[in-house]
Formats: structure tokens, sequence, C-alpha cells
């Protein structure tokens, strides 16, 4: 009798101890998801520490991800190009679950800044791990500067996608004549066609 409640004891035990472990692991996994800026794409790995922390490394990465979640959420913004697997590194073919990338320019923008905002966010983790002071400081404030671009390079294209969204939707278009579409299609060429700077 003493002996089965023991074996039911260390069953529950190793049931519980498993049930924790399980837990434990899935958890540690949606934090790592959560803390990443683009989902599925491997990157500097900034600490988990980061998803609350105060620290000013901390902030610039959770800033940088709320843009990339903007610029995520234009059509066609992010596709993974590769099987990053060992035995094989072929183009993925388009499928329902990965879809063949937009080709419009705004999607292309949008993926640019996806690019952008991974290549910053490793040299923000670099930065956070300089000695505290001025050289950590100067870093960060020369990152902010950029964040801040992101962020509304992140904004710009955004909109531009909702615009030619409800432009599509719109019932209005598809009523023009040929010759008002032709006049709308080059005012939106002209729109787009880079400005030189200002002096």
């Amino acid at each position: 009798m003493l002996e089965a409640l023991t074996a039911l004891l260390v069953v529950v035990i190793g049931l519980v101890a498993g049930a924790a472990a399980l837990t434990s692991y899935s958890l540690r996994y949606s934090l790592r998801r959560a803390n990443r800026l683009v989902p599925g794409r491997a990157a500097p790995t900034a600490p988990l520490s980061w998803l609350w922390s105060p620290s000013p490394a901390a902030a610039l990465h959770r800033r940088l991800r709320s843009a990339c979640k903007l610029a995520s959420s234009v059509p066609g913004a992010w596709h993974p190009r590769e099987l990053s697997t060992h035995r094989s590194r072929r183009a993925i073919r388009p499928s329902r679950r990965h879809p063949a990338p937009a080709r419009d320019g705004i999607a292309e923008l949008a993926r640019e800044v996806l690019e952008d905002a991974l290549q910053l966010d490793g040299q923000i983790v670099s930065a956070s791990w300089l000695a505290r002071g001025v050289p950590r400081g100067r870093a960060l404030a020369q990152l902010e500067r950029e964040v801040a671009a992101i962020e509304d390079a992140a904004r710009r294209v955004h909109h531009l996608a909702d615009r030619q969204a409800r432009l599509a939707r719109s019932t209005e278009v598809s009523s023009l004549s040929l010759q008002d579409r032709i006049a709308a299609m080059e005012a939106a060429i002209s729109e787009l066609t880079p400005r030189p700077p200002r002096l």
C-alpha cells in the first residue's frame, strides 16, 4: 500500500514538474516572439527584459517594434525569401501560407523600413553593451534620431498604403472616364517622383 502511494506521488510530482517546465518554455517562447521586431525573422536578439525595462536602449527597441508593426501592416510588406534550414536554401514558392510578395512601390518601401529597423536594432543592442556614461549616452542619442526617422517612415508608408487601399475600394474611380483616370495616374506618379533637396 505504501509503495503504491509512493509510486503515485512520484508520478504526480513528475506530471507537475513536466507541466511547469512546459509552461515555462511556452512563456519564454511567447516573450521572445513578442520581443522580435519582425515575426519569423532572425535578428540580433534584444534582452527579454527590454519588454518592460525603463532603460533608454529598451525604450528605443520598443519604439522600433511599434514602427515595425505599423510597417508590417502594409500588404506585401514582409515575405520570407528563403528557407533557412541546413538542408535547403531554395526560394520559397508562393502558396496560401506564403503568398508572393507584392510588387508595388509601397510594399517595397515598407520592406525597406523593416530592413532598416532590423539593422538599427542590432546597433541599439551593441550600444547597450558600452560602458555607462558619455560613450553610451552619445551613441544612444544618435540612435534615437535614427529611430525617429524609422518611425516617421513607417507612418508615411502606412498612410500611403491606406490611401491606396481607399482608392482601390472607391466606386468613384471606376466611374471616371479614361482620360480622367490617366490624368489621376499621372498626378500620382508626379507626386511620387523624387524632388531635389531644398538648399
